[in-house]
């Protein structure tokens, strides 16, 4: 048996009233059903809200200590785990150490590269970032978002059947090109809604999101990270840690690096959720995206708003194609595309599983 602590916030952001969070939703949710597997969750921000950063860091040696869980899996979100921390366990107690590294694109310069010595494996979805670890004697694994199947699969309504919510939907925040994406899109007749923060429609349950992902006809993915020029311009000067500013001149030169990064197309979780819900996915182009699905045979990707336009009039006239292709996501979704196969994996590589 495999025991597992699993570190992370409990709750989005750290604040009850977003509800779970991604992490404890898709990852400490599969690992506690995976065979083999004995996980148990360390709530960072719960424990941090009633003992403080001290006590909470105190509380996880204490932890690790008396459980001696084989792997620490950590998903760091800022700096509410110590570094000395981190260095203990890794080096004062048998304990295999590992954090999944997120957002790398533009968080490697920043973040990633100063808190990766510290642990005994890391994981990236970033192509690129792989060489850059390495360059610096780091133990990295290449990985990439999926799909709890637990939570995302595909849903029927009360008479069995799929019903159509709109021919084309996309479930975000509305930010940076995506309501020009949309309006594009209307000005061409054709029936599209964007649902989340920002749009008239607002947010809706995670229920009601499953729902859209498995009728809407067409699903949309922008793959764009949000990019707001004054915003990032003040992150060179200034950035927030655990609630608190802080000057950010320290080092100007990954400050620029994360900057630049920023602008890379990369692939999000919906890549995989959409497919997952037995729902067609149309998406921008992202980093190595061809390593997961066949373009044209398993996913549809589009290169700007007129190419975008083209294939919604061209998939919603072609149904048979369109649901085929649906199908064939969501088959390798569910072959290659779960968390549960990217932790095996990972578990390999650290000579766990």
């Amino acid at each position: 048996m495999l025991k597992i602590l699993f570190c992370a916030f409990k709750y989005e952001y750290g604040k009850p009233e977003l509800g779970l969070s991604f992490e404890y939703r898709n990852f400490y949710e599969v690992l506690k059903s995976m065979q083999g597997v004995e996980a148990k969750f360390f709530a960072v921000d719960e424990i941090m809200g009633t003992s403080g950063r001290d006590g909470m860091n105190k509380q996880l040696i204490g932890q690790v200590e008396n459980q001696k869980p084989d792997l620490l899996f950590c998903f760091l979100f800022t700096e509410e785990i110590k570094k000395a921390t981190i260095n203990y366990i890794t080096h004062k107690t048998a304990t295999k150490t590992f954090n999944w590294f997120a957002d790398d694109h533009w968080r490697f310069p920043i973040f990633s590269k100063r808190w990766a010595p510290l642990f005994t494996a890391v994981s990236t979805t970033d192509s690129q970032a792989v060489a850059k670890y390495k360059s610096i004697g780091i133990n990295v694994i290449k990985t990439q978002w999926a799909a709890n199947m637990a939570l995302y699969k595909p849903q029927l309504n009360v008479s069995g059947q799929k019903s159509n919510v709109c021919d084309i939907t996309f479930v975000g925040k509305k930010y940076g090109n995506r309501e020009s994406y949309i309006n594009f899109l209307k000005s061409r007749q054709l029936s599209a809604e964007g649902y989340g923060g920002g749009w008239p429609s607002g947010r809706v349950s995670f229920e009601a999101m499953l729902e859209i992902f498995s009728s809407s006809k067409i699903n949309l993915n922008f793959t764009e990270s949000y990019f707001s020029w004054p915003k990032q311009l003040a992150k060179l000067l200034v950035k927030k840690e655990l609630g608190n500013y802080r000057p950010n001149i320290q080092y100007p030169i990954s400050n620029i690096q994360s900057l630049i990064g920023a602008r890379r197309p990369q692939i999000k979780g919906r890549t995989f959720e959409i497919p997952a819900c037995g729902g067609f996915l149309l998406t921008g182009r992202a980093d190595n995206l061809g390593e997961y699905y066949i373009e044209g045979k398993e996913a549809v990707v589009f290169n700007n708003s007129q190419d975008l336009a083209e294939k919604c009039k061209y998939y919603l006239a072609h149904e048979q194609e369109r649901k085929a292709i649906a199908l064939a996501g969501y088959q390798r979704t569910l072959k290659e595309h779960t968390y549960e196969h990217r932790f095996r994996l990972i578990f390999q590589a650290m000579g766990l599983g």
